[in-house]
């Protein structure tokens, strides 16, 4: 086992204080405001704090990791909130810095303290993220329906340069939050024949993607093996 750096040493203890904080604030804003996993009531909450509720949204995405709130509610309440093109600006804020933020942590953490905890299909993601690199990651950020945070942190555990999966994630976050925030304003107006548009191209979007990720991911492996670079 390879002995533990100063260096190494420092980043681990910063990305602990910083995940100790972000519980910490999570636990207060949990205990002093309370969250739902509906998208309306979301929107409700945040929308009480008035003009400040740019800012709460903003928030509420960089955390909600540690809120426990899933990327489809909290893009939908953008839309909800703030209409299509606001939803679509506040929510690439947020979720940059949700994703940024979870790329840095599993970095600062480490390889040696976090790989030998994953588990299944986050042990799978890190094996595909190592060897699939910044475009594969971009296109697995846009399909609505994958789940964000297990990907964007075993980035961070991976070779990936920071820069690359900075450029990767703003890829892939904006049209995953166009389609919520559009659904998002449809619902607001009232429009459920937009709705109904917003759901269908979820759904495709969904399948579609996943069926493109699954392609791109064995295409690159292949070439991989190929070029020696899997064992």
């Amino acid at each position: 086992m390879r002995a533990t750096t100063p260096g190494v040493r420092v980043r681990q203890t910063l990305a602990v204080l910083a995940i100790g904080a972000c519980i910490g604030v999570s636990v207060w804003v949990y205990s002093t405001f309370g969250f739902d996993l509906d998208p309306r009531t979301l929107r409700d909450r945040i929308e009480g704090f008035g003009w400040m509720a740019p800012a709460i949204y903003v928030v509420a995405a960089s955390l909600r990791l540690f809120l426990g709130l899933p990327s489809g509610v909290v893009m939908s309440a953008g839309g909800l909130l703030f209409g299509l093109w606001g939803g679509l600006a506040w929510g690439f804020v947020g979720f940059m810095a949700s994703s940024l933020l979870s790329f840095a942590l599993a970095r600062g953490l480490g390889r040696d303290a976090l790989a030998g905890r994953l588990a299944g299909r986050a042990r799978w993601i890190d094996d595909v993220v190592s060897r699939r690199g910044a475009p594969w990651m971009a296109l697995y950020t846009a399909v609505p329906v994958s789940v964000l945070t297990p990907a964007h942190m075993a980035a961070g555990l991976s070779g990936m340069a920071f820069a690359s999966f900075a450029l990767a994630a703003a890829g892939g976050l904006a049209p995953r939050l166009a389609l919520y925030s559009f659904f998002g304003d449809a619902v607001a107006n009232g429009e459920w024949g937009r709705v109904a548009v917003a759901v269908v191209a979820i759904a495709a979007a969904g399948a579609l993607g996943t069926l493109a990720v699954r392609r791109l991911g064995a295409a690159r492996g292949g070439a991989d093996t190929e070029r020696g670079d899997v064992g």
